[in-house]
């Protein structure tokens, strides 16, 4: 399997990570989609970094709905 850890992928699950971190679900929720449909495009639909990211975007979605911001 090919490897997803490169320098643009890592930033940008940082960078989705940090806005679901800062109550910025909505963003986080779009940031964490883009990237898993980007990984999945280049690696492959069941790549480990691209159920990361849609692990992370379940994550946001269920933490914008526990705080009201559906």
């Amino acid at each position: 399997m090919q490897n997803a850890t490169d320098p643009d992928t890592e930033r940008r699950m940082a960078d989705a990570e940090r806005a679901e971190e800062g109550g910025q679900y909505d963003e986080a929720i779009q940031m964490y989609a883009s990237l898993g449909k980007d990984i999945q495009a280049r690696y492959g639909s069941f790549h480990g970094r691209a159920i990361d990211a849609f692990e992370g975007m379940a994550r946001a979605i269920r933490k914008a709905s526990a705080s009201g911001n559906e």
